[in-house]
């Protein structure tokens, strides 16, 4: 009984070995008949050697120096400044298009708004905290928007206020 099986597989093994002059016919005549056209490749364009002349110029490679990344502010003026020598908080280095308002939490008098970054982060925020790449300060917060006051540059060396809503979103 054991030895039925392997009968079975045998005879079907034998079976696959039947003459094949016929689709070898087949494939040399196709290969014949359908020759693949491949165009030639493109020339290479030669090679220009170009010289690096900007040995005073600051390399492309190196990261900028901390005096050059700072913001230059003309302080001779006797016009609208942002504080520089405050600390920046987390929320400074957002646009924002990029913060966006999910609620707001109140202890008796007290309210602050929950920001929800683009990258996840929820932070609580009061009156006079700062957000957004402007200097932005939070005026006013109620249980649907939040009220920031910008300082935009003028081109003159002065800054203008600049007033930005930013509402309730239930995405």
């Amino acid at each position: 009984m054991k030895k039925l099986p392997l009968l079975i597989l045998s005879i079907l093994l034998v079976g696959c070995m039947g003459d094949k002059s016929d689709l070898e016919l087949f494939v040399t005549t196709t290969k014949a008949q359908h020759v693949a056209h491949v165009p030639p490749l493109k020339e290479t364009p030669e090679f220009e050697h170009f010289a690096y002349q900007a040995e005073l110029m600051r390399s492309p490679f190196v990261p900028p120096s901390r005096e050059l990344t700072e913001e230059v502010i003309d302080t001779t003026k006797d016009c609208l400044q942002p504080d520089l020598k405050r600390r920046k908080s987390r929320l400074e280095t957002y646009a924002l298009d990029n913060l966006k308002m999910r609620g707001t939490l109140s202890e008796s008098q007290d309210i602050w708004a929950l920001i929800e970054t683009n990258d996840g982060s929820v932070y609580r925020l009061g009156l006079g905290e700062y957000l957004g790449l402007y200097h932005g300060r939070i005026a006013k917060v109620t249980p649907q928007t939040v009220e920031i006051i910008e300082l935009i540059p003028d081109g003159s060396g002065c800054w203008a206020e600049r007033t930005s809503n930013m509402e309730l979103t239930g995405e």
